[in-house]
């Protein structure tokens, strides 16, 4: 016999899924400007209603082979892929924190930072309002006795959080007139970084802005190596290569023993230095090449900063002794 549990946790899933559908709705409806609410939901090529059998979630998709019912146009995998990713992370939530309004707000905030993401993504937009929500919401979480999501975060450590985040990536977005002219991030992600710290508090913060920064290494790095490659411009691309063999290299210092082979750690740490000045020094006069409408400096962060979120909620620990690790702390 299936338990209250089991039974529950299907439920969970099953609204995720539901709200995974809507928040499909509220990323690409608030890109064009339209209601949430009004039309209906209709096919994106041919503009015909939905019927209600064609509108399930993830279970319509398969139903109908990825295609429209009407016009017969390939659906985009986003739909789906939406849809199933919320109701892993509400389940998720569910099975780590169980019948608590703690539950509830990480649901919320969950697919608050799905939204934001597509956005970014798709259009290098983030949507003022979602943002602001994400803070209305950090506030009241840690205004009450069942927040503290990560210790005692409490209310003031929330509002620190929010002030922090703000004078963090206004000051690091203001760099990028030194080196190119423009802001090195945009507005959205302060706003995305204000709502993070006002839900984690701005000691967690500043872990989750390093993680993203990782994240987001590890997700355009390899990006950035191929157009370099693909435009022939080869020394950008030795420069990229050089910042993950100085990651490299640093963590040979591990392997060997520094008080036998000292003098071999110096050679290594001064290969470093010169790797690592080098390839800022080149990516920094790359960037001052390149035109405003370059893709180079608006590849979007907002993605790698609502993951580092999304992973903080459920591997705050694990996170912090990363990166402990990393600084051999």
């Amino acid at each position: 016999m299936i338990d209250l549990n089991t039974l529950v946790a299907v439920f969970v899933f099953v609204i995720g899924a539901c709200i995974g559908s809507f928040l499909n709705v509220v990323a690409l409806r608030g890109l064009s400007g339209e209601s949430i609410v009004f039309p209906p939901s209709k096919c994106p090529k041919c503009n015909n209603k939905l019927n209600w059998y064609t509108n399930i979630p993830i279970i319509s998709y398969c139903f109908l082979g990825g295609k429209c019912q009407f016009c017969k146009e390939h659906i985009s995998i986003q739909y789906p892929v939406v849809e199933f990713l919320n109701a892993l992370l509400w389940l998720f939530c569910f099975l780590e924190f169980g019948y608590t309004a703690k539950t509830l707000f990480l649901c919320i905030l969950a697919s608050l930072f799905i939204v934001i993401a597509i956005t970014d993504f798709k259009e290098s937009v983030v949507i003022d309002a979602h943002t602001y929500i994400i803070i209305a919401l950090g506030l009241l979480y840690n205004a009450v006795p069942f927040g503290a999501p990560f210790g005692e975060a409490g209310i003031l450590q929330s509002i620190l959080g929010i002030l922090a985040g703000a004078l963090f990536f206004e000051a690091a977005a203001r760099t990028g007139y030194l080196f190119a002219g423009t802001r090195a991030f945009g507005e959205g992600d302060t706003l995305i970084a204000m709502g993070i710290g006002a839900f984690f508090g701005w000691k967690m913060l500043f872990v989750i802005i390093f993680m993203s920064v990782i994240l987001q290494a590890v997700l355009t790095l390899p990006v950035l190596f191929h157009k370099s490659i693909k435009e022939k411009a080869y020394k950008s691309a030795a420069a990229y290569s050089m910042l993950v063999l100085c990651v490299v290299f640093v963590y040979l210092f591990r392997i060997f023993d520094v008080y036998t082979i000292f003098p071999l750690i110096l050679i290594l740490l001064l290969m470093v230095c010169i790797m690592l000045l080098w390839a800022l020094c080149t990516i920094l006069k790359d960037m001052k090449n390149k035109k405003e409408t370059d893709n180079f400096l608006y590849l979007p962060f907002g993605p790698a900063l609502v993951l580092a979120g999304l992973l903080a909620i459920f591997f705050q620990s694990e996170i912090v002794g990363f990166i402990k690790n990393m600084f051999f702390l």
